[in-house]
């Protein structure tokens, strides 16, 4: 299978498919390799066919998780976001300890507008893996392109959720961009308790005397 994998990687979907077509004809039940065949037809765009093997692999394995995560994404690319956040928690249950759902569940929660709910997912992703923000698919299980429409908040709320685990660095990364986008309440840096564990640091500090009441946004509500 590793060799069709690279196939995939490649982007050589057609032969992709032909290749986990010959896996699956000596193991036509292989919730792996049906899970695989599903990721290929949704990077060809064809969704219906993507699902088709999800559930495939599901019903090959009820407990395959990584098909309940790749079922939602479609759910949450139709803009489904309640019954994918539904089915992102599924799989959570199933497997709590894959990043790539906690972060599929956050991005779902942004689509939402429930920022805090999204923080709290986006915490349990990093605590789990500090990369996942910086990956693709991995482990057959898709996450999700990130079809942000409010970058503002995003980048605000990310920097919150680094905050809240005391990483400096990459908080003030995301406040900047934040700033860049126009975030409208970043004052509230200054008093928000989620950016209490780095306050203190010179990187911090840095980006708190950088800010000017006269030229940022008043803040208008703090969530």
């Amino acid at each position: 299978m590793l060799a069709v994998d690279q196939i995939f990687e490649q982007k050589e979907y057609e032969d992709a498919i032909r290749g986990y077509q010959a896996l699956l004809a000596d193991d036509p039940h292989n919730p792996q390799l049906l899970n695989r065949v599903g990721i290929v037809y949704e990077a060809l765009h064809r969704l219906g066919e993507a699902k088709r093997y999800y559930q495939r692999a599901l019903k090959a394995d009820p407990h395959y998780s990584a098909a309940v995560n790749n079922l939602a994404s479609l759910d949450y690319n139709q803009q489904n976001y309640g019954r994918a956040a539904r089915a992102y928690r599924r799989a959570i249950q199933m497997d709590p300890e894959v990043a790539s759902y906690h972060s599929n569940l956050a991005y779902t929660f942004l689509a939402q507008k429930k920022y805090k709910e999204m923080v709290e997912a986006f915490l349990t992703a990093l605590r789990l893996d500090p990369s996942i923000l910086d990956q693709h698919n991995r482990s057959g299980s898709v996450i999700i392109e990130r079809g942000v429409e409010d970058h503002a908040s995003f980048y605000f709320y990310l920097a919150k959720t680094y905050g809240r685990m005391g990483d400096a660095v990459h908080c003030v990364d995301y406040l900047k961009k934040a700033r860049d986008e126009k975030f409208k309440n970043l004052l509230s840096v200054r008093t928000d308790p989620a950016f209490a564990p780095v306050r203190s640091d010179p990187v911090m500090k840095d980006f708190l005397d950088s800010l000017n009441p006269n030229s940022v946004d008043h803040p208008s509500s703090a969530a």
